[in-house]
């Protein structure tokens, strides 16, 4: 009886799993296509920031460019880059008059880099509304007129889309659908879209808010010290009583975060414990619900087929052996629905999956290290000191230093 408790427990985590997936993508509205003409559009800002993204910049810039989007310009900022990322910025910006090119300056005391660029791009802007998109995106052409008119019809101040994963590298096929779907386990998401609710975030890649709403809140003045911006400001919109909203946009874009396994480490262990409020409690039933659910079934599979490669016919282990097929049915809805915001991963890589759980227990683990013992953190270039209260104070004499080498060389 106790194998079959234990069975049955396991089966019933792996249903909510699929539930919360199955709820968390139910609840993201849809963007419709635009109905609204040309004329009836507003001027719109489209912001990048952009530090050492010579691999990727040309890609989001030209799909941009490529928007049926009549009214826009694009202000790029290069956030001191070491390496051609302002080159590739100022080829653009010499063949598209609605490219505004900006250099990054260094950031102040007290101030994250990239919210520093953020801040320092705005006062370039000119548009009505402004949309923040990292510089990672492709953007389809239908991107900016579907998600303007979207906040337009709904009345929104601050909207975020839920991006298209674009999966390329073993390691992003290992690690980023379980560290995804690992969100939804302590996140009651569905309460962002209600106004009467605490909770509160916004995905960074694609931010789109009205400028008027933006200055009212103090821009990225009132985040300045956040690594986790993007959560950061939809927190303060909506504290200030602005409607802010996150939507399904998988039509709209797809992002590639990162393409080897350094730059999603260090990516990811620099703010993840921040995305579940650095709290132990939090940490530890995470790491407990992600290998229950992950690697006891693929434990019990292989029991199950020990025990009737051994001869066990006893009714005790038809029982366990139906419970094990209901988990690996269940498991592949999950999987299969998981996978249609994860471009470049498919059925081989299903089996990845308690792999996967053990790489971003480690991630966790990792990061909350870094948060309880004040370590640094480096990313693209910079050092951060990441503290207990999920600030990170940025290392500007390194910073400056690494800089005066890169132009020695």
């Amino acid at each position: 009886m106790i194998s079959v408790s234990i069975f049955l427990i396991s089966t019933l985590l792996i249903l909510s799993l699929f539930g919360l997936t199955c709820a968390f993508y139910a609840l993201l509205k849809p963007v419709e296509r635009s109905q609204f003409e040309d004329k009836n559009l507003p001027f719109v800002s489209v912001i990048i920031p952009a530090r050492n993204e010579e691999a990727k910049i040309a890609r989001c810039i030209d799909s941009v460019l490529k928007q049926n989007y009549p009214n826009f310009e694009v202000v790029i900022i290069d956030d001191r880059s070491t390496d051609s990322t302002g080159q590739i910025i100022a080829e653009f910006a010499a063949k598209d008059k609605r490219i505004k090119s900006v250099q990054g300056k260094d950031a102040p005391d007290g101030w994250i880099g990239k919210c520093n660029a953020l801040a320092h791009a705005v006062g370039y802007a000119s548009g009505d509304f402004f949309i923040f998109t990292d510089a990672d995106t492709y953007h389809h052409p239908n991107s900016l007129r579907d998600s303007v008119s979207y906040a337009i019809t709904n009345k929104i101040d601050l909207i975020s889309f839920v991006p298209v994963q674009e999966l390329g590298s073993f390691w992003e096929r290992l690690v980023m659908p379980v560290l995804l779907s690992s969100f939804l386990l302590g996140d009651p998401f569905h309460t962002v879209n209600d106004p009467e609710a605490e909770r509160a975030y916004a995905y960074g890649q694609y931010i789109l808010c009205r400028r008027s709403s933006y200055h009212a809140i103090g821009g990225h003045q009132s985040v300045r010290d956040e690594i986790v911006e993007d959560h950061a400001i939809g927190r303060v919109f909506k504290e200030k009583g602005y409607k802010i909203a996150v939507a399904d946009g998988k039509t709209l874009y797809s992002v590639r975060m990162y393409t080897d396994f350094e730059s999603l480490w260090q990516g990811w262990t620099k703010n993840v414990y921040s995305l579940i409020d650095s709290k132990i409690f939090n940490l530890v039933f995470i790491l407990v619900m992600l290998n229950t659910i992950l690697l006891v079934p693929y434990l019990e599979l292989a029991w199950v087929i020990a025990e009737w490669y051994e001869g066990d016919v006893s009714g005790n282990l038809m029982r366990l052996t139906s419970l094990v097929a209901v988990q690996w049915i269940i498991f592949g809805f999950w999987w299969r629905k998981t996978t249609e915001h994860h471009a470049g991963v498919d059925w081989r890589h299903f089996f990845l999956i308690p792999f996967g759980g053990i790489a971003v227990s480690c991630l966790y683990i990792h990061s909350a290290y870094l948060v309880l013992f004040g370590a640094q953190v480096n990313w693209k270039g910079r050092q951060y000191v990441v503290n207990k209260h999920k600030t990170i104070r940025h290392d500007a004499e390194l910073e400056n230093a690494k800089l005066r080498d890169a132009s020695d060389v």
